[in-house]
């Protein structure tokens, strides 16, 4: 992004960072778990938007690309003979294995492995921010391209759905240490959202900005990952490289065995035992192993199209019961206002595939449409009209 940078890590930051954590506030607001949205919505439409999240989170996304990744960095630049369906066999055997047995090997791991990646991190930042170069390229790109690029870049980190899904954890967590009342609870989310947040804007920015400074010339045959295995292979030499290639891995297997434990569970949960834990982790693990066969970047592609759907979904109903949750009681503008936004978003995400031209005018004639959410302003719109409606 060149001199463009600090524009698309605005539009990274609010994406990718501010809005989980808002997304982790709406539910701590509401309750304990997202399925307490049900005070909003009727139940079969908070079951469909648990299952349409975690479907999208795990198997169609998170999880395959973890498998991609950890064969792109850790796999095939130390051992090209090993094909990545052989690996996606082990690999994919590895997780589902620990998921069955919901093994306790996966908290350890985490335990040591997390830390180790963090630290890499920050030695990679550190040593790369020093010797960067003095200034930026300007690469002609305006406010507004770079903030919309950061901004659809922010989708992929996949944050305000693993927000949403795991902010249960996060708030029994925080009421198991004695943090029961509301007041607690909310201060505690808070305080702990800012300490992630800023982490997160360390080693995202950081990131970006070792990116922005290197010497890599970004065109379409340059692969995302071929590029943090540069950067990398730069600031730390071969043997850094290895370290981080191998907690990455590790990071990417425990990220793994947690979204398809957990899909397993939401599944058994929500059919009240009529589809058994075992069934949706087998269900989750085969159907990644099978799209992981691709790229990353051919896992990026398809995931935009699927998360231009889902994230303004799941970021109006965050804004709806943030905003309006305390003053408006019934359930009508909420049903209209996040319903409206997914068939808004279907129809250009629909548009977009098939190229329509026509559509394609439609949206970028909305407000908005230059920073990529030309959504937001209807979606409050169909949410005015259905408290309207609701008064009379």
């Amino acid at each position: 992004m060149g001199a463009a940078s600090g524009a698309a890590f605005v539009g990274f930051f609010l994406s990718g960072i501010l809005i989980p954590f808002l997304a982790v506030l709406m539910v701590s607001s509401i309750g304990t778990s997202f399925t307490d949205l049900g005070k909003r919505f009727p139940a079969p439409f908070v079951n469909s938007l648990v299952v349409l999240i975690i479907v999208v989170f795990g198997p169609l996304v998170c999880v395959p690309r973890s498998g991609s990744t950890t064969y792109e960095v850790a796999i095939e630049p130390f051992f090209p003979m090993v094909g990545k369906v052989t690996f996606g066999v082990i690999f994919f055997a590895i997780t589902l294995f620990l998921a069955l047995s919901r093994s306790k090997l996966v908290d350890i791991i985490g335990r040591w492995l997390t830390p180790i990646l963090f630290l890499s991190l920050i030695v990679l930042i550190v040593e790369g921010t020093i010797n960067a170069p003095k200034g930026l390229t300007d690469n002609g790109l305006s406010f507004k391209e770079a903030f919309t690029f950061g901004f659809s870049k922010g989708y992929l980190t996949l944050d305000v759905l693993s927000g949403v899904i795991f902010s249960g954890l996060i708030i029994s967590a925080i009421i198991q240490k004695g943090y029961s009342s509301e007041r607690q609870k909310r201060e505690i989310t808070i305080l702990s959202g800012m300490i992630a947040a800023g982490c997160l804007v360390f080693i995202y920015g950081g990131l970006l900005y070792l990116g922005a400074t290197s010497d890599v010339v970004a065109t379409e045959e340059v692969k995302y990952i071929d590029i943090l295995k540069h950067i990398a292979h730069k600031g730390l030499g071969n043997n850094g490289a290895i370290v981080i290639s191998v907690a990455v891995a590790f990071a990417c297997l425990t990220t793994a065995v947690a979204i398809v434990s957990a899909m397993g569970g939401i599944f058994e949960t929500l059919s009240h035992g009529r589809i058994p834990y075992r069934w949706g982790v087998w269900g989750c693990t085969l159907v990644s192993f099978v799209l992981s066969i691709q790229s990353v970047d051919q896992i990026i592609l398809y995931a935009g199209y699927i998360l231009d759907f889902v994230y303004p979904i799941t970021i109006a109903l965050t804004l709806f019961i943030l905003l309006f949750g305390k003053r408006v009681q019934k359930k009508t503008p909420y049903i209209i206002g996040v319903s409206f936004t997914a068939v808004f978003s279907a129809i250009f995400v629909i548009g977009n595939l098939m190229e329509s031209q026509t559509l394609k005018g439609i949206q970028d004639s909305l407000p908005l449409a230059q920073y990529h959410i030309e959504w937001l302003l209807p979606a409050f719109a169909a949410f005015g009209v259905g408290a309207i409606i609701n008064n009379k």
